[in-house]
Formats: structure tokens, C-alpha cells, sequence
């Protein structure tokens, strides 16, 4: 029997952002709020049998010196009190990995700041790359053959995430990122869903996995 393993993006698809950098502030816990049908939908995605759920989160904030305070060590934690307000809420997850680094194009294209050069470049964990799916996988010591993967997320980063390790695209268009539905209609791929919202997301996995 296969295995079905669900990875969700963080920011914009489980907590809402307004390029907030979650962690680079001492209030960073006030600014964390479950973004509606988040909750209904891991509930659902929960009845699957054999499945596990974990977030994946690409957090180039870690790499900006400009935020002394978001260090990786931060950036854990943020995600470790994300997944107990989840748990608190009868929706809990399986874990999550975070990737620290960030592109020489995303430091071009962020003037404004000033970057760790140490964690520039093209890194096998960065979204759209697999490293993060990859090493969960390695840790339930399994292999693609032996799964069905969904990533859902709201960029079209997460959506090629999926497409990259033979799995199933979801996006979910957030208000923040209008440009992702545009650019998601370019890539034309049956393995992509674009739905209505994060519950619509696991109802769709749900059918196709016949539940």
C-alpha cells in the first residue's frame, strides 16, 4: 500500500503574510494567524489513511543581516509554535524543514538589503528544488516509487516543488501574491490544481485519494 505524503508551504498558505519575515521581530508571535479553511482542510487531509503531513518553508530572511534577530535557531522556532497553534487546534502535522538560503536572483532583486554571502546560491533545498522533500522522505525511509506526493502552496515555487519529485501541484492563490495564478497558467502539466482555497486543496487530494 502507498504511502500518501502532503507538503505544505508555510507563509501565505498555512499563516497569512504580508512579508512580514516572521522572526525578525519581538512580537513575531502576535503576528501569526491561521488563515481561514487552513484548519478544516489539515482535518480532513488528516482522515487519509497512511499519510503524513509536514511543512516545507523556503526562509531567505535567515540570510538578510538586516534581521538580526531572525537566525536560524529563530527560524525554527517560528515553525515549532506554527505547528503547536495547529496541534492546539486538533490539526496536528508530522514536522517540517526549513531552508535557510537563498538565490543570487532573489538578492538582486532585494536591493534593500544586505546578505550573508555564506548562503547565496542555488541550493538543493531551495524550492522549486526537491532537497527538502528529499530529505523527509530519507527520514521515513522511503522512496518515490512508494508514494503519492501533493505540495500545496501559493507561489508557483511550490507547485514545480511538486512537479519536480513526480508529484501533484496544488495552488492556492493568497491575496498577497496576485501574479501566481498568471504564471501557473504558462506551465501546462496535468499534475496542477489551482483551487479555490485551502480546503478546495484537500478535498481535492482527498477525491484523488479515494477516501
Amino acid at each position: 500500500m502507498k504511502k500518501t505524503l502532503i507538503f505544505l508551504d508555510r507563509d501565505g498558505t498555512i499563516i497569512y503574510d504580508k512579508k512580514y519575515y516572521f522572526g525578525s521581530q519581538k512580537n513575531w508571535r502576535s503576528l501569526i494567524k491561521i488563515l481561514p479553511q487552513v484548519i478544516d482542510g489539515l482535518r480532513l487531509l488528516k482522515k487519509i489513511q497512511n499519510s503524513k503531513i509536514y511543512i516545507i518553508t523556503n526562509q531567505p530572511g535567515v540570510a538578510i543581516k538586516d534581521f538580526p534577530l531572525l537566525t536560524l535557531k529563530r527560524a525554527h522556532e517560528v515553525c515549532r509554535y506554527v505547528l503547536k497553534q495547529l496541534e492546539k487546534r486538533n490539526a496536528k502535522l508530522d514536522g517540517y524543514e526549513i531552508c535557510e538560503h537563498v538565490s543570487s536572483y532573489y538578492v538582486k532583486s532585494r536591493p534593500e538589503f544586505s546578505f550573508n554571502k555564506k548562503i547565496i546560491g542555488n541550493f538543493h533545498c531551495m524550492k522549486p528544488n526537491p532537497g527538502m522533500i528529499e530529505k523527509i522522505l530519507k527520514k521515513e525511509k522511503l522512496t518515490k516509487k512508494k508514494i503519492n506526493i501533493y505540495v500545496i502552496g501559493d507561489r508557483v515555487s511550490d507547485v514545480k516543488t511538486a512537479l519536480n519529485t513526480k508529484g501533484v501541484g496544488i495552488l492556492v492563490p493568497f491575496k498577497n501574491q496576485p501574479l501566481e495564478k498568471e504564471k501557473i497558467k504558462k506551465i501546462s502539466n496535468k499534475n496542477i490544481f489551482v483551487a479555490k482555497n485551502f480546503l478546495d486543496a484537500a478535498r481535492f487530494i482527498v477525491k484523488r485519494e479515494k477516501l
